[in-house]
């Protein structure tokens, strides 16, 4: 069933509710614990969704309603002129709303989100539907990107791209506790990596944008690259000459679903590249040399542009 639109929350009660989910992260707690909106700034983040819904509440004079989000339960404050959740960082309404992120917004399924390439579902309003999304450990926003901790990954996100890092505890006390001055025992509560994950970057794009079945084709993909002058099929691999008469040699991977390149021999930024399509989109990821600082000033959104330039070329 559809929640409908409440009496209640103006539009600068609704800004304001935005406002605060965006300047507060969110760690993931089941139920309510209690606190205030002054003792949830005080002490850096809201403590589940529950905590976060309830002040949200407060602020905009309007009821939560049971909607779903992030592989459950979400609630979900709609009222006449928009709709306020945890986890989404504006006010949405009809039509597009630039976020942070990507840009977002409402229709009779519930909220959408456009990010990393894609326009997908958000938060369901109507509990009966498929829930979107899968649980995260924490949550928040940056000027121009998402961060989520799940599983001791780092997921960074924007409107062309997604970067993946491990969630080390030197990391996330420099762009998360340094941040937002939580009391450093909320790491403790994370599963922090402690391994060395691949860098991971991804960028997506609606199958229906893609001309006929030239992205089955990995030998074209490569030699569109700008760094490549030639490349030559060899059975299962691919020989390249880089700009500079470098040599490349990887070894490939070739399905009905997709194609994977495995850097075998040669000096290369991406050890790896794999195309997947499912019915709706394409989906083009990329694993880092770990030699490149994907979090170096300019670099993430330097590697998402070139990726995301690649999967375009491929029709």
């Amino acid at each position: 069933m559809t929640a409908t639109p409440g009496a209640g929350g103006s539009d600068a009660a609704l800004a304001r509710a935005a406002d605060l989910v965006r300047a507060l992260p969110i760690r993931w707690v089941e139920g309510d614990v209690g606190g205030t909106e002054s003792e949830a700034t005080a002490r850096g983040c809201f403590d589940g969704a529950s905590e976060c819904a309830r002040i949200l509440a407060e602020i905009t004079g309007l009821e939560p309603h049971r909607g779903s989000g992030f592989g459950g339960a979400w609630p979900i404050l709609r009222g006449t002129t928009g709709a306020v959740s945890p986890a989404l960082p504006v006010v949405v309404r009809e039509g597009a709303v630039i976020g942070p992120d990507g840009e977002y917004g409402i229709d009779d399924g519930g909220v959408w989100r456009e990010a990393v390439g894609v326009k997908e579902p958000y938060l369901a309003t109507d509990v009966s539907m498929l829930v979107p999304g899968v649980p995260f450990d924490l949550l928040w926003f940056g000027e121009g990107e998402r961060f989520l901790v799940r599983d001791g990954c780092l997921e960074i996100d924007d409107l062309f791209g997604s970067l993946r890092v491990p969630a080390s505890a030197p990391l996330l006390d420099r762009l998360f506790l340094r941040r937002f001055r939580v009391d450093r025992g909320l790491l403790a509560s994370l599963p922090c990596s402690v391994t060395q994950a691949p860098q991971v970057v991804e960028v997506r794009r609606p199958a229906a944008l893609s001309a006929a079945d030239r992205w089955r084709d990995a030998t074209r993909f490569l030699a569109r690259r700008a760094d490549v002058e030639d490349v030559r099929r060899q059975r299962s691999s691919l020989e390249a000459r880089l700009v500079g008469g470098f040599e490349l040699t990887f070894d490939l991977e070739d399905g009905p679903a997709g194609w994977r390149l495995a850097l075998r021999a040669g000096d290369y930024p991406l050890h790896e590249i794999r195309l997947e399509k499912t019915a709706t989109l394409l989906r083009l990821s990329a694993t880092l040399d770990p030699r490149v600082d994907a979090l170096a000033p300019g670099m993430r959104g330097r590697l998402i542009f070139d990726l995301r330039s690649d999967l375009v070329a491929l029709g």
